[in-house]
């Protein structure tokens, strides 16, 4: 019994030793941080070379032909906001202090990203899937880390 208590501890000070287990939302951090590389790097290519996004990102469902770069810069100024958003989300849910904060954070991120995911699917259905998703798993792990971390608190 006594050797099973000490293993627990160690295993706890282990944990507590570990980057991974800075705080609580360290798993939704690390996804925000890549979603903010994904969104980075589509805003900066929207916004300065779309002719090599067409075909695997932009596609114009509606008419055939490639939206506007007046449009493609407007949507590409959002994403890059975005991606900035997904960096102070995931910097807000490394910390062991403002995770709380982090979590808020990701989940208006995530919604404002689905809802600019959804309506980006007229022209860049291939963005849209990949951003709704990873905004789902964003929404989903904070769900679930936010509830683990209160259930441990219990």
């Amino acid at each position: 019994m006594i050797e099973r208590e000490e293993e627990s501890k160690e295993m706890r000070v282990a944990e507590s030793n570990s980057l991974l287990f800075k705080g609580p939302t360290v798993v939704a951090a690390l996804v925000c941080a890549v979603a903010a590389v994904f969104f980075y790097g589509v805003g900066i290519g929207i916004i300065f070379a779309p002719v090599y996004l067409q075909g695997t990102f932009l596609v114009d469902l509606s008419t055939g032909n490639a939206p506007s770069q007046g449009l493609l810069n407007v949507v590409g100024a959002v994403i890059v906001t975005l991606g900035l958003a997904y960096v102070i989300s995931a910097y807000l849910l490394w910390s062991e202090k403002h995770w709380i904060k982090g979590v808020y954070a990701g989940i208006v991120v995530s919604i404002v990203g689905m809802l600019e995911s959804g309506l980006d699917t007229t022209f860049a259905p291939g963005m849209a899937a990949a951003g709704m998703i990873v905004n789902v798993l964003i929404v989903t792990l904070l769900a679930t880390e936010t509830w683990e971390a209160r259930r441990r608190a219990l």
